[in-house]
Protein backbone atom coordinates (compact mmCIF):
# COMPACT_ATOMS: atom_id res chain seq x y z
CA UNK A 1 0.00 0.00 0.00
CA UNK A 2 1.16 3.87 -0.93
CA UNK A 3 0.20 7.04 -0.28
CA UNK A 4 -0.52 9.25 -3.00
CA UNK A 5 -1.32 12.95 -1.67
CA UNK A 6 -4.81 12.25 -0.02
CA UNK A 7 -5.30 9.01 -2.18
CA UNK A 8 -4.24 5.10 -0.82
CA UNK A 9 -2.67 3.39 -4.10
CA UNK A 10 -2.98 -0.61 -3.58
CA UNK A 11 -1.81 -3.11 -5.75
CA UNK A 12 -3.44 -6.86 -6.01
CA UNK A 13 -2.55 -9.72 -8.11
CA UNK A 14 -4.90 -11.79 -9.27
CA UNK A 15 -6.15 -15.01 -10.59
CA UNK A 16 -9.38 -14.25 -11.84
CA UNK A 17 -10.56 -11.21 -13.97
CA UNK A 18 -14.38 -10.86 -12.91
CA UNK A 19 -13.81 -8.82 -10.00
CA UNK A 20 -12.31 -6.32 -12.06
CA UNK A 21 -13.62 -6.39 -15.71
CA UNK A 22 -15.97 -3.68 -15.32
CA UNK A 23 -13.11 -1.73 -14.10
CA UNK A 24 -10.67 -2.84 -16.87
CA UNK A 25 -13.14 -1.63 -19.56
CA UNK A 26 -13.04 1.45 -18.20
CA UNK A 27 -8.99 1.99 -17.88
CA UNK A 28 -9.42 1.02 -21.56
CA UNK A 29 -11.52 2.94 -22.62
CA UNK A 30 -9.71 5.92 -21.07
CA UNK A 31 -5.83 5.00 -21.90
CA UNK A 32 -5.88 1.80 -24.46
CA UNK A 33 -4.45 2.46 -27.76
CA UNK A 34 -4.86 -1.04 -29.43
CA UNK A 35 -7.59 -3.71 -28.82
CA UNK A 36 -5.04 -6.28 -27.62
CA UNK A 37 -5.35 -4.26 -23.83
CA UNK A 38 -9.07 -4.99 -23.48
CA UNK A 39 -10.70 -7.63 -21.87
CA UNK A 40 -12.56 -8.65 -24.54
CA UNK A 41 -9.21 -9.53 -26.12
CA UNK A 42 -6.98 -10.64 -23.11
CA UNK A 43 -9.86 -13.25 -21.29
CA UNK A 44 -10.59 -14.59 -24.86
CA UNK A 45 -7.04 -15.62 -25.82
CA UNK A 46 -6.37 -16.53 -21.99
CA UNK A 47 -9.30 -19.21 -21.51
CA UNK A 48 -8.58 -20.60 -24.97
CA UNK A 49 -5.11 -21.24 -24.80
CA UNK A 50 -5.48 -22.54 -21.67
CA UNK A 51 -2.70 -19.57 -20.18
CA UNK A 52 -1.57 -19.68 -16.38
CA UNK A 53 -3.10 -15.58 -16.14
CA UNK A 54 -1.92 -13.50 -13.34
CA UNK A 55 -3.51 -9.70 -13.41
CA UNK A 56 -1.82 -7.18 -11.79
CA UNK A 57 -4.09 -4.55 -10.49
CA UNK A 58 -3.28 -0.90 -9.24
CA UNK A 59 -6.03 1.33 -7.43
CA UNK A 60 -6.05 4.93 -6.39
CA UNK A 61 -9.16 4.98 -3.84
CA UNK A 62 -11.09 2.42 -5.62
CA UNK A 63 -10.51 3.57 -8.86
CA UNK A 64 -8.49 0.75 -11.29
CA UNK A 65 -4.92 3.36 -12.40
CA UNK A 66 -3.04 0.17 -14.28
CA UNK A 67 -3.53 -2.84 -15.20
CA UNK A 68 -1.20 -5.81 -16.64
CA UNK A 69 -2.77 -9.39 -17.67
CA UNK A 70 0.51 -11.52 -17.56
CA UNK A 71 0.73 -15.18 -18.59
CA UNK A 72 2.97 -16.73 -16.18
CA UNK A 73 5.44 -19.59 -16.58
CA UNK A 74 8.04 -21.31 -14.62
CA UNK A 75 11.53 -21.99 -15.44
CA UNK A 76 13.53 -23.79 -13.26
CA UNK A 77 13.66 -21.46 -10.22
CA UNK A 78 12.23 -18.34 -11.88
CA UNK A 79 8.98 -17.07 -13.24
CA UNK A 80 8.69 -15.29 -17.02
CA UNK A 81 5.92 -13.25 -16.83
CA UNK A 82 4.81 -12.92 -20.57
CA UNK A 83 2.12 -10.05 -21.75
CA UNK A 84 -0.61 -11.88 -22.94
CA UNK A 85 -0.75 -11.26 -26.92
CA UNK A 86 2.71 -12.36 -27.23
CA UNK A 87 3.13 -14.63 -30.16
CA UNK A 88 -0.04 -13.28 -31.40
CA UNK A 89 1.11 -10.52 -34.44
CA UNK A 90 -0.80 -7.69 -32.48
CA UNK A 91 0.60 -5.08 -31.15
CA UNK A 92 0.87 -4.62 -27.30
CA UNK A 93 0.46 -2.01 -24.36
CA UNK A 94 0.41 -1.83 -21.04
CA UNK A 95 -2.70 -0.15 -19.50
CA UNK A 96 -1.91 2.72 -16.98
CA UNK A 97 -3.59 6.64 -16.68
CA UNK A 98 -0.34 8.29 -15.77
CA UNK A 99 3.19 7.92 -14.81
CA UNK A 100 3.06 7.68 -11.05
CA UNK A 101 0.50 4.43 -11.57
CA UNK A 102 3.27 2.79 -13.95
CA UNK A 103 5.82 3.11 -11.68
CA UNK A 104 3.70 1.35 -9.18
CA UNK A 105 2.49 -0.76 -11.42
CA UNK A 106 6.38 -1.82 -12.48
CA UNK A 107 7.72 -1.80 -8.68
CA UNK A 108 4.50 -4.34 -7.99
CA UNK A 109 5.84 -7.21 -10.92
CA UNK A 110 9.11 -6.67 -9.90
CA UNK A 111 8.58 -7.34 -6.57
CA UNK A 112 7.25 -10.82 -7.47
CA UNK A 113 10.61 -11.35 -8.59
CA UNK A 114 9.07 -11.95 -12.15
CA UNK A 115 10.56 -11.58 -15.46
CA UNK A 116 8.54 -9.83 -18.13
CA UNK A 117 8.96 -10.07 -21.56
CA UNK A 118 6.44 -8.86 -24.36
CA UNK A 119 7.04 -9.53 -28.45
CA UNK A 120 5.77 -6.54 -29.90
CA UNK A 121 5.16 -3.96 -27.02
CA UNK A 122 4.09 -0.47 -28.46
CA UNK A 123 7.71 1.98 -28.36
CA UNK A 124 5.80 5.08 -27.12
CA UNK A 125 3.77 2.78 -24.64
CA UNK A 126 4.20 5.28 -21.42
CA UNK A 127 4.80 2.53 -19.13
CA UNK A 128 7.24 0.82 -21.56
CA UNK A 129 9.25 3.95 -21.76
CA UNK A 130 8.97 4.27 -17.49
CA UNK A 131 10.35 0.43 -17.42
CA UNK A 132 13.27 1.46 -19.35
CA UNK A 133 13.99 4.32 -16.48
CA UNK A 134 12.72 2.28 -13.61
CA UNK A 135 15.21 1.40 -11.07
CA UNK A 136 13.93 -2.11 -10.39
CA UNK A 137 14.68 -3.57 -13.76
CA UNK A 138 17.19 -4.20 -15.83
CA UNK A 139 15.57 -3.76 -19.49
CA UNK A 140 16.50 -5.05 -23.18
CA UNK A 141 14.46 -3.51 -25.72
CA UNK A 142 15.18 -4.25 -29.49
CA UNK A 143 12.82 -2.46 -32.15
CA UNK A 144 11.40 -5.36 -34.07
CA UNK A 145 9.45 -3.76 -37.03
CA UNK A 146 7.49 -0.30 -37.68
CA UNK A 147 3.86 -0.80 -37.68
CA UNK A 148 2.83 1.07 -41.10
CA UNK A 149 -0.17 4.03 -40.43
CA UNK A 150 -2.60 5.10 -42.92
CA UNK A 151 -3.81 8.68 -41.46
CA UNK A 152 -6.18 10.51 -43.03
CA UNK A 153 -7.29 14.25 -42.13
CA UNK A 154 -11.54 14.54 -42.51
CA UNK A 155 -12.30 14.83 -46.24
CA UNK A 156 -9.30 12.90 -47.66
CA UNK A 157 -9.89 9.57 -49.58
CA UNK A 158 -7.36 7.51 -51.42
CA UNK A 159 -6.51 9.79 -54.27
CA UNK A 160 -4.99 12.34 -51.12
CA UNK A 161 -2.22 9.30 -50.46
CA UNK A 162 -1.64 7.27 -53.97
CA UNK A 163 -1.36 8.70 -57.36
CA UNK A 164 -4.22 9.05 -59.84
CA UNK A 165 -1.98 6.69 -61.82
CA UNK A 166 -2.36 3.90 -59.36
CA UNK A 167 -6.05 4.42 -58.60
CA UNK A 168 -6.94 3.95 -62.45
CA UNK A 169 -4.79 1.04 -62.59
CA UNK A 170 -6.98 -0.44 -59.10
CA UNK A 171 -10.60 0.42 -61.05
CA UNK A 172 -9.28 -1.43 -64.37
CA UNK A 173 -8.75 -4.40 -62.78
CA UNK A 174 -12.30 -3.88 -61.09
CA UNK A 175 -13.73 -3.75 -64.34
CA UNK A 176 -12.40 -6.52 -65.36
CA UNK A 177 -13.46 -8.44 -62.81
CA UNK A 178 -17.53 -7.20 -63.55
CA UNK A 179 -17.48 -7.37 -66.73
CA UNK A 180 -16.91 -11.24 -66.28
CA UNK A 181 -19.24 -11.18 -63.23
CA UNK A 182 -20.49 -9.35 -59.89
CA UNK A 183 -18.29 -7.95 -57.94
CA UNK A 184 -18.85 -5.92 -54.77
CA UNK A 185 -17.79 -4.59 -51.30
CA UNK A 186 -19.41 -6.03 -48.49
CA UNK A 187 -18.78 -4.68 -44.46
CA UNK A 188 -19.77 -7.12 -41.73
CA UNK A 189 -20.68 -4.61 -38.28
CA UNK A 190 -22.86 -6.94 -35.91
CA UNK A 191 -23.15 -10.35 -34.78
CA UNK A 192 -25.91 -11.57 -36.93
CA UNK A 193 -23.87 -10.77 -40.08
CA UNK A 194 -20.73 -11.93 -38.10
CA UNK A 195 -22.21 -15.52 -38.12
CA UNK A 196 -23.68 -15.80 -41.14
CA UNK A 197 -20.13 -15.24 -42.43
CA UNK A 198 -18.00 -17.22 -40.37
CA UNK A 199 -17.85 -20.33 -41.86
CA UNK A 200 -16.49 -18.52 -45.12
CA UNK A 201 -14.12 -16.14 -43.45
CA UNK A 202 -12.79 -19.69 -41.91
CA UNK A 203 -12.59 -21.55 -44.78
CA UNK A 204 -10.64 -18.64 -46.75
CA UNK A 205 -8.57 -17.64 -43.99
CA UNK A 206 -7.44 -21.73 -44.19
CA UNK A 207 -7.12 -21.54 -47.82
CA UNK A 208 -5.14 -18.25 -47.24
CA UNK A 209 -1.86 -19.90 -45.59
CA UNK A 210 -2.63 -23.20 -46.59
CA UNK A 211 1.46 -24.22 -47.73
CA UNK A 212 2.87 -21.26 -45.96
CA UNK A 213 4.53 -21.26 -42.05
CA UNK A 214 1.42 -18.11 -41.19
CA UNK A 215 -0.52 -19.34 -38.81
CA UNK A 216 -3.87 -18.82 -38.54
CA UNK A 217 -5.48 -17.36 -35.87
CA UNK A 218 -8.89 -18.66 -36.73
CA UNK A 219 -8.88 -22.24 -36.21
CA UNK A 220 -7.66 -24.12 -33.22
CA UNK A 221 -6.38 -23.42 -30.47
CA UNK A 222 -6.77 -19.94 -31.70
CA UNK A 223 -10.33 -19.68 -33.68
CA UNK A 224 -12.07 -20.31 -30.55
CA UNK A 225 -10.87 -16.91 -28.71
CA UNK A 226 -10.76 -15.20 -32.59
CA UNK A 227 -14.73 -15.83 -33.10
CA UNK A 228 -15.54 -14.97 -29.04
CA UNK A 229 -13.18 -11.49 -29.57
CA UNK A 230 -14.73 -10.77 -32.88
CA UNK A 231 -18.28 -11.05 -31.08
CA UNK A 232 -17.83 -9.07 -28.48
CA UNK A 233 -16.39 -6.46 -30.36
CA UNK A 234 -19.25 -7.02 -32.70
CA UNK A 235 -21.76 -6.14 -29.78
CA UNK A 236 -20.07 -3.21 -28.34
CA UNK A 237 -20.23 -1.72 -31.78
CA UNK A 238 -16.17 -1.46 -32.99
CA UNK A 239 -16.12 -4.58 -35.54
CA UNK A 240 -15.71 -3.54 -39.12
CA UNK A 241 -14.67 -6.62 -41.49
CA UNK A 242 -14.21 -5.72 -45.01
CA UNK A 243 -15.27 -8.22 -47.42
CA UNK A 244 -14.89 -8.88 -51.27
CA UNK A 245 -17.50 -10.35 -52.97
CA UNK A 246 -17.05 -12.20 -56.57
CA UNK A 247 -19.61 -14.18 -58.14
CA UNK A 248 -21.48 -14.71 -54.57
CA UNK A 249 -18.13 -16.16 -53.55
CA UNK A 250 -16.20 -14.97 -50.45
CA UNK A 251 -12.77 -13.91 -51.55
CA UNK A 252 -10.77 -11.28 -49.88
CA UNK A 253 -11.27 -10.22 -46.14
CA UNK A 254 -9.57 -7.39 -43.91
CA UNK A 255 -11.09 -8.06 -39.84
CA UNK A 256 -10.67 -4.69 -38.57
CA UNK A 257 -11.71 -3.75 -34.90
CA UNK A 258 -12.07 0.00 -34.41
CA UNK A 259 -10.63 1.93 -31.01
CA UNK A 260 -11.26 5.34 -30.46
CA UNK A 261 -10.41 7.27 -33.93
CA UNK A 262 -8.52 4.47 -35.22
CA UNK A 263 -9.43 1.24 -36.99
CA UNK A 264 -6.45 -1.48 -36.42
CA UNK A 265 -6.43 -4.33 -39.37
CA UNK A 266 -6.15 -7.23 -37.65
CA UNK A 267 -6.03 -10.11 -40.34
CA UNK A 268 -5.95 -10.25 -44.50
CA UNK A 269 -6.77 -13.05 -45.82
CA UNK A 270 -7.66 -13.51 -49.89
CA UNK A 271 -8.23 -16.23 -52.24
CA UNK A 272 -5.02 -16.76 -54.81
CA UNK A 273 -7.35 -17.69 -57.85
CA UNK A 274 -8.00 -13.29 -57.52
CA UNK A 275 -4.72 -12.31 -56.88
CA UNK A 276 -4.75 -9.64 -60.32
CA UNK A 277 -7.64 -8.03 -58.69
CA UNK A 278 -5.24 -7.03 -55.75
CA UNK A 279 -7.26 -7.39 -52.70
CA UNK A 280 -5.11 -6.09 -50.67
CA UNK A 281 -4.72 -2.49 -52.17
CA UNK A 282 -8.87 -2.78 -53.01
CA UNK A 283 -9.73 -3.46 -49.32
CA UNK A 284 -6.92 -0.56 -48.49
CA UNK A 285 -8.51 2.16 -50.97
CA UNK A 286 -12.10 1.08 -49.59
CA UNK A 287 -11.34 1.83 -45.99
CA UNK A 288 -9.51 5.11 -47.15
CA UNK A 289 -12.83 6.29 -49.25
CA UNK A 290 -14.96 5.40 -46.41
CA UNK A 291 -13.02 6.40 -43.26
CA UNK A 292 -15.06 9.37 -42.41
CA UNK A 293 -18.40 7.39 -42.83
CA UNK A 294 -16.58 4.84 -40.57
CA UNK A 295 -15.07 7.62 -38.19
CA UNK A 296 -11.89 6.67 -38.21
CA UNK A 297 -8.65 8.52 -39.07
CA UNK A 298 -6.26 5.97 -39.20
CA UNK A 299 -5.87 2.64 -40.27
CA UNK A 300 -3.00 1.04 -38.13
CA UNK A 301 -2.20 -1.90 -40.21
CA UNK A 302 -0.79 -4.14 -37.49
CA UNK A 303 2.55 -6.36 -36.97
CA UNK A 304 3.51 -7.68 -40.40
CA UNK A 305 5.16 -5.54 -42.72
CA UNK A 306 4.33 -6.28 -46.43
CA UNK A 307 4.79 -3.98 -49.41
CA UNK A 308 1.25 -3.50 -49.73
CA UNK A 309 0.83 -1.81 -46.41
CA UNK A 310 4.08 -0.04 -47.02
CA UNK A 311 3.09 1.68 -50.36
CA UNK A 312 -0.08 3.15 -48.32
CA UNK A 313 1.21 4.17 -45.35
CA UNK A 314 2.25 7.99 -44.66
CA UNK A 315 2.74 7.50 -40.48
CA UNK A 316 3.87 4.92 -38.29
CA UNK A 317 5.24 3.32 -35.04
CA UNK A 318 7.70 1.11 -33.64
CA UNK A 319 6.99 -2.61 -31.71
CA UNK A 320 9.30 -3.58 -29.53
CA UNK A 321 10.38 -7.15 -28.30
CA UNK A 322 11.20 -6.24 -24.72
CA UNK A 323 12.55 -8.69 -21.80
CA UNK A 324 13.40 -7.45 -18.70
CA UNK A 325 14.81 -8.88 -15.14
CA UNK A 326 14.39 -7.55 -11.76
CA UNK A 327 17.62 -5.49 -10.78
CA UNK A 328 17.54 -7.43 -7.49
CA UNK A 329 18.47 -10.33 -8.71
CA UNK A 330 22.48 -11.48 -8.91
CA UNK A 331 24.12 -11.46 -12.20
CA UNK A 332 20.04 -9.16 -13.73
CA UNK A 333 22.36 -8.61 -16.77
CA UNK A 334 23.49 -12.15 -17.99
CA UNK A 335 19.71 -13.43 -17.10
CA UNK A 336 18.24 -10.32 -19.46
CA UNK A 337 20.73 -11.78 -21.80
CA UNK A 338 19.86 -15.40 -21.79
CA UNK A 339 15.86 -14.33 -21.98
CA UNK A 340 16.47 -12.02 -24.72
CA UNK A 341 17.96 -15.43 -27.33
CA UNK A 342 15.04 -17.92 -25.95
CA UNK A 343 12.85 -16.74 -28.70
CA UNK A 344 14.93 -17.41 -31.35
CA UNK A 345 15.90 -20.83 -30.11
CA UNK A 346 12.29 -21.51 -29.66
CA UNK A 347 11.98 -20.13 -33.29
CA UNK A 348 14.46 -22.54 -34.98
CA UNK A 349 13.17 -25.38 -33.30
CA UNK A 350 9.87 -24.93 -34.33
CA UNK A 351 10.61 -24.33 -37.69
CA UNK A 352 12.99 -27.55 -37.60
CA UNK A 353 10.06 -29.50 -36.16
CA UNK A 354 7.63 -27.88 -38.94
CA UNK A 355 9.76 -29.06 -41.78
CA UNK A 356 10.45 -32.37 -40.32
CA UNK A 357 6.93 -32.97 -40.22
CA UNK A 358 6.43 -31.79 -43.89
CA UNK A 359 8.64 -34.37 -44.65
CA UNK A 360 6.99 -37.06 -42.69
CA UNK A 361 3.95 -36.04 -44.56
CA UNK A 362 5.46 -36.24 -48.30
CA UNK A 363 6.39 -39.97 -47.66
Amino acid sequence: MVETGTATVTVEILSSAESVVDDWEDLASRSGTVFSSRPGFVLNVAGALRLNVRFVVVRRGCRVVALAPLNTVRRGPFVLAKIIGSTLGVPLEFLSDDDDASDVLLGAIADRGWMLSGDSMIANDPTVVRMALHGAWDVDAVVRERVPVVVLRHGETASNIRSAKSLKRLRQYRSEVERRSSFRVEEIRDIVHLDARWNDIVTLAAESVEGTDKVNYLVAPHGEFARDFLRSEARAGRLCITGLVVDGRWVAHEIGVRTHRRMEGWLTHYDSSIGKLQPGHQLIEWFADAHDRLGVAELDQGVGVNKIKSVWANAGYDVLRVTAVPRAWWLSGCMKAALRTLPSILARTRSTLHRAAERAGAR
